[in-house]
């Protein structure tokens, strides 16, 4: 997986625990349809629930995504990432630093860091993470209350950065495409996916405009 970081094209689905329930999703289903559909990743999000029930969920999710060849990642617990068997961790500006993360996973386990900044976005330069995470592009996404980069700062920072970078907050497959004109094909997405109507057809729109840089609704 960390060699196709490299590449263009890949579509991260965040699976959040707390969103999930509120929407009356149960997020095992929903994380083998993903995956049966065409999603690259699952980014496993929880909140407020006991360590063991995380590392439990995180094992069952890392079994269904392995299932279809994909990739999961674990937020923020790089020790529930290890103990689960996922293939990395995702980790955000309070979790342990990416240097002791990369000490208890090793070099062939994913580490993923979000900034919130350009001080942030300067640091994980020099940090040994093989990817950023760089959002809200738009509100609103799940962190409602983070106010949005816009598409232009964004793709600023992803020309300077020296690492894979994905965007995330808002992305839906209507604008998605304005992301991809600037040569930015990694994303993330919860809400989009999550409350798809056509989850099918939903995976399929991001998927086409990402990996071909064309709009789905000229093709």
């Amino acid at each position: 997986m960390k060699r196709k970081l490299s590449c263009g094209g890949l579509l991260c689905a965040i699976l959040d625990n707390e969103f999930c329930a509120h929407i009356h999703q149960d997020i095992f289903s929903l994380a083998a349809r993903l995956t049966r559909c065409g999603v690259d990743i699952i980014q496993y999000r929880f909140k407020s629930i006991p360590d063991r029930t995380a590392l439990e969920a995180a094992g069952r999710l890392v079994k269904i995504a392995g299932r279809y060849g994909k990739t999961c990642i674990v937020n923020d617990r790089a020790d529930i990432a290890w103990l689960s068997g996922a293939q990395g961790v995702h980790l955000g500006q309070t979790d342990i630093s990416s240097w002791m993360a990369r000490r208890l996973l090793g070099k062939k386990k994913i580490i993923g860091r979000t900034v919130h900044s350009q001080k942030e976005f300067n640091e994980a330069q020099k940090e040994p993470v093989d990817y950023v995470s760089l959002g809200p592009v738009y509100p609103p996404g799940i962190k409602a209350h983070l106010p949005a980069w816009g598409l232009t700062s964004i793709a600023r920072l992803v020309r300077k950065s020296r690492k894979p970078v994905f965007v995330i907050g808002g992305i839906t497959p209507h604008n998605v495409y304005s992301i991809v004109e600037k040569k930015i094909t990694h994303i993330a997405v919860a809400k989009a996916l999550l409350q798809a109507k056509d989850l099918k057809k939903t995976v399929a729109s991001f998927k086409e405009q990402i990996c071909s840089r064309k709009p789905f609704y000229n093709r």
